[in-house]
């Protein structure tokens, strides 16, 4: 481990990909790519402590197609999040305003869910 700045700092691997897409937007920024990679990953901590504190029964199972899931262990099940007329739509509780909608906006898989959406408008023009 090294010390830089009086702080520890511990080398990781970062695919190339993910990299040059991180260093160009903190280059936009005029951040320094540590110090925006950083930022980045101590907002996905902080993410995730908010979603954990404001709602422990749910949790992401997984994504597919334009679906999300979300475990609710207090109800013992799985909700499926979809995006329906521009809003997101809650199976198990018939609502576009629940604890599980506004869960999953909290998610990145949400932008996945709109862009999924778009593609697919694109493709059918």
């Amino acid at each position: 481990m090294v010390k830089r700045g009086g702080k520890e700092v511990i080398t990781v691997e970062i695919f190339k990909e993910t990299y040059d897409t991180m260093k160009a937007i903190a280059t936009k920024k005029h951040w320094s790519t540590k110090d925006y990679i950083n930022n980045v990953l101590l907002e996905a901590i902080e993410r995730d402590k908010f979603l954990y504190s404001y709602a422990p029964s749910l949790s992401k199972v997984g994504y597919e197609d334009n679906i999300l899931f979300i475990r609710d262990a207090k109800l013992g099940k799985t909700t499926e999040i979809s995006l329906r007329d521009r809003s997101l739509y809650c199976n198990v509780c018939n609502s576009k305003d629940c604890v599980h909608i506004h869960y999953a906006f909290a998610l990145p898989e949400m932008a996945k869910l709109y862009l999924h959406r778009l593609v697919s408008k694109a493709r059918t023009r």
